[in-house]
């Protein structure tokens, strides 16, 4: 079973095929054995939805908050894929003995090697989330006479069978996940991407570069045109090959699930955590994941992943509704002489509660409700009714 908050594209064709996918956590149908969780808001509402099942926690990124562990008693394990992570999970607390990596693979019997590479190549592939770096390596494919195709978040232009597509390609610019699929495949692959480069795979970097996920810490030079020119000219179509013999060898899926399948049945054996113990981690996830008017981790994920709305349209709102409501005042005064000077007097005590709450305030919804709340307060019924009456004649007159 999959638990995602959030369900795109490739999740609706899975539950075609059969694979059992939930949004809502009250849809799963029944207790699991293990939690295998990546992403500290899903699983924290995993483990609070099943707190007597175990888990093992897998940090993907050294970077994003949302990525970051958490010591939690029920997560009997932590996992991280690189290098990076693994000094993540450490800055973050996690006793090293709870740690383990176990580095990216790929399932052999879909990622299929592919033909002989020619001696120089004729072909590329941009692989991207991000399209900062495609301009420098347009223009060395330019230079070189590289027909190159492009593929990723960067570049609007997706594919859901990266494993039919990657055979077709010489050489492909790449990090990560990305890049090592590549090289699976019999790729030349040079890593770079728009956070920066670190050249070409060969045989002489390939084990040091696994290890470190062909990501983050290794981009430690901008993508420039001059370094994907001499990574370009450093291509050796034998090179690539004993890359990809010794990927095929140490990355294969197989190993990797006995590697997990290992440790699930390691944490089931560990047992349940204390109740008072959990209790008391799970108040302390909900402290730092509940919105609150504390900026915490909760902030932090959320603005990372853009979740938080411009602050710039929360302003806009509350202008729009002050004018609204001072122009309903200013309407009644004007239609009611005898009255406007009380009606001023409610619209200036009413501007003043709207700009003091504009203080003390950040969110649009309560903003909202007390705006309603203090017009029905200060603006007698007899008064609104009136205001209807007035502009529903004024409508009138002016009809052809």
């Amino acid at each position: 079973m999959i638990f995602a908050p959030t369900l795109r594209g490739e999740a609706r064709a899975m539950i075609h095929k059969g694979h059992l996918i939930y949004n809502e956590i009250d849809q799963i149908p029944y207790r699991p054995d293990v939690i295998h969780a990546h992403h500290v808001s899903p699983c924290f509402i995993a483990m609070v939805r099943f707190p007597d099942v175990p888990v093992v926690y897998t940090c993907h990124s050294s970077v994003f908050e949302l990525e970051a562990p958490m010591l939690h008693p029920q997560i009997k394990h932590y996992v991280a894929v690189d290098q990076a992570c693994r000094d993540k999970c450490l800055s973050c607390g996690i006793p090293a003995d709870q740690l383990s990596v176990i580095e990216n693979a790929v399932d052999p019997m879909r990622y299929v090697a592919g033909p002989k590479l020619p001696d120089r190549p004729r072909s590329a592939l941009l692989l991207t989330k991000y399209g900062y770096n495609a301009e420098p390596v347009r223009a060395v494919c330019s230079e070189k006479k590289l027909h190159l195709d492009e593929l990723g978040g960067g570049t609007n232009k997706f594919s859901n069978q990266l494993e039919k597509e990657l055979p077709k390609y010489d050489l492909v610019f790449a990090t990560a996940r990305m890049a090592l699929e590549a090289a699976f495949v019999g790729c030349s692959v040079i890593v770079c991407d728009a956070r920066g480069f670190a050249g070409l795979l060969t045989p002489r970097n390939m084990k040091k570069w696994r290890k470190n996920n062909f990501g983050v810490r290794l981009l430690t030079r901008p993508t420039t045109v001059d370094l994907l020119r001499e990574a370009i000219e450093q291509y050796n179509a034998g090179d690539a090959a004993i890359v990809t013999q010794y990927l095929r060898e140490q990355a294969a899926a197989d190993g990797y699930v006995s590697k997990y399948e290992k440790l699930y049945r390691s944490v089931i054996k560990a047992g349940s955590a204390e109740v008072d113990e959990a209790g008391l981690a799970n108040g302390r996830w909900a402290q730092e994941l509940v919105a609150t008017a504390e900026k915490r981790l909760w902030y932090r994920v959320a603005s990372e992943m853009q979740w938080m709305p411009e602050h710039k349209t929360v302003g806009d709102m509350l202008n729009q509704t002050k004018s609204e409501i001072l122009a309903e005042l200013n309407s009644m005064a004007a239609g009611h002489q005898s009255n406007a000077v009380s009606i001023e007097r409610n619209a200036l005590l009413l501007k003043a509660e709207v700009e003091q709450l504009q203080q003390k305030t950040s969110t649009s919804t309560e903003i909202l409700v007390s705006l309603r709340a203090m017009y029905q307060a200060l603006v007698p019924p007899s008064f609104r009714r009136l205001g209807a009456v007035l502009r529903s004649r004024s409508a009138k007159r002016t009809e052809p």
